[in-house]
């Protein structure tokens, strides 16, 4: 009997992990950490894995909250590999080597004596485990490509999710149960990145991320629409001689936003002096350039390095910095999270009308991002550290450049994919529900879940 089972310990958007089982061969999906929780909260319940049959797992991409604690659950099943696109191979060492970074910081900043939860050797260790993919191609649980006319039991394929660059959607055909995961989609083209490409009939059974269910999309709000916006308000902010901060995530949004500004500037729509990036969007950059050629889904050929040419922010040099006019700091981290070169400098940048800040991604309302959006001009912010209270005298922006689907998009696609069932996951409580409600009022004959953390959900 097919089953599911829950591995986060809440209803959100954490630490997305799950498992999945059909004629007695398992498969875990997903190894996230919470973004906002420490200590062994941050973590999945691998527990629930124990006296379980896993024959493999699956990364959808190298984002924190889907791969943030694969190396603690090795050990929970040591026989199975780690299967994910090449450039989730690429960008998920560096980003749990920086993980463990941060927690050793961690540890002597916060006193937390159980970090870091894994080292710089558990992650090398790790990676023996790993096995890179092409995408729509039918593999075996153990590694090897599958003819079409195999009769193998248990084969996966992976698809262009379109999210980020790696992300991959999962379809697994299990003893004839067909289950697709898509980890986090977006069926939009970005910059660099084109929409995803998913199987748009036979399957059974869909697990999909809800993120946006909370949010309805603006009505004539187009991607277009928002590089417009932000374009003329970064012209505007150098007009006056000032500069902008961006607080951004060093992975997917910071390559995306160098492309569009260089483009940009060459069609004569934007003027910048320089580009700035931090120590680990430039390691990502990397990546991104070196997978120009032969990654999936990318529909426009820029090597950032050699083309856009960013500078290198190095936090050590913050003593005495002073924003230069004309310029734009791409900078970690999108929450403005304490600590963070983006945290570090934004009183410069507040404190000064001239500037301006401007946000291309989710902010969190309980992050310091989402504070400073919450606070008005003229108003106050405590950011921490020894600046005491900072008045807010330069422009606070959003624009909206999500690397998620809309849920008017998502809905469409189950829409068209008409499974069986459905399980909603990756979503706070509101955005299930909302999910819920219009997949039962438009599509009565499929079973919907909101799957409770460590309840098993099984069907005939």
């Amino acid at each position: 009997m097919p089953l599911f089972l829950n591995l986060t310990r809440g209803n959100e958007i954490g630490a997305n992990c799950y498992y999945v089982e059909a004629g007695g061969t398992g498969v875990v999906l997903d190894a996230g950490m919470h973004p906002k929780l420490e200590g062994r909260a941050a973590l999945p319940d691998f527990d629930l894995l124990q006296r379980r049959p896993v024959r493999g797992a699956f990364l959808s991409h190298a984002h924190l909250d889907h791969t943030g604690s694969l190396p603690l659950l090795l050990p929970y099943i040591p026989e199975a590999r780690v299967f994910m696109s090449e450039p989730t191979y690429h960008l998920a060492e560096p980003l749990l080597h920086n993980s463990v970074n941060v927690m050793k910081r961690q540890r002597e900043e916060r006193g937390l004596a159980e970090y870091p939860l894994f080292t710089h050797t558990d992650v090398d260790r790790c990676k023996e485990k790993w096995q890179a993919c092409h995408l729509e191609r039918r593999w075996s649980l153990e590694g090897f490509p599958v003819k079409a006319d195999d009769p193998d039991p248990a084969t996966f394929t992976l698809h262009h999710a379109g999210h980020i660059l790696g992300s991959a959607a999962l379809r697994l055909n299990l003893h004839g149960e067909s289950i697709l995961y898509t980890g986090d989609i977006n069926f939009a083209d970005q910059t660099l990145l084109g929409r995803a490409t998913l199987p748009s009939g036979g399957v059974d059974t869909l697990v999909i991320e809800c993120t946006r269910g909370a949010q309805p999309t603006p009505e004539g709000h187009t991607r277009a629409t928002s590089t417009a916006q932000l374009l003329q308000a970064i012209q505007e902010t150098f007009d006056r001689d000032g500069a902008v901060l961006i607080p951004i995530f060093a992975m997917g949004k910071t390559q995306e936003l160098l492309a569009l500004l260089h483009h940009a500037a060459l069609r004569g729509e934007i003027d910048y002096e320089g580009l700035w990036i931090g120590g680990l969007g430039r390691v990502f950059t990397q990546i991104y350039d070196r997978l120009a050629d032969t990654a999936p889904g990318r529909i426009r050929r820029t090597v950032l390095g050699t083309e856009v040419q960013p500078e290198v922010f190095e936090i050590r040099k913050a003593q005495g910095f002073r924003p230069k006019p004309g310029h734009i700091y791409l900078l970690p981290s999108g929450m403005m999270t304490a600590q963070t070169t983006s945290h570090r400098l934004a009183a410069l940048f507040l404190q000064r009308p001239e500037h301006a800040v401007f946000f291309v991604g989710y902010t969190d309302p309980d992050s310091p991002a989402g504070h400073l959006r919450a606070t008005p001009p003229g108003g106050e912010i405590l950011l921490g550290g020894d600046s005491g209270p900072v008045q807010v005298r330069c422009p606070v922006r959003h624009f909206d450049f999500t690397s998620h689907a809309t849920r008017e998009a998502i809905l469409e696609y189950i829409g068209t994919l008409q499974p069986r069932r459905c399980f909603l996951v990756h979503g706070d409580l509101p955005a299930l529900q909302w999910f819920e409600g219009e997949i039962r009022r438009l599509h009565p004959s499929i079973e919907v879940h909101i799957p409770a953390p460590g309840r098993e959900i099984s069907w005939n």
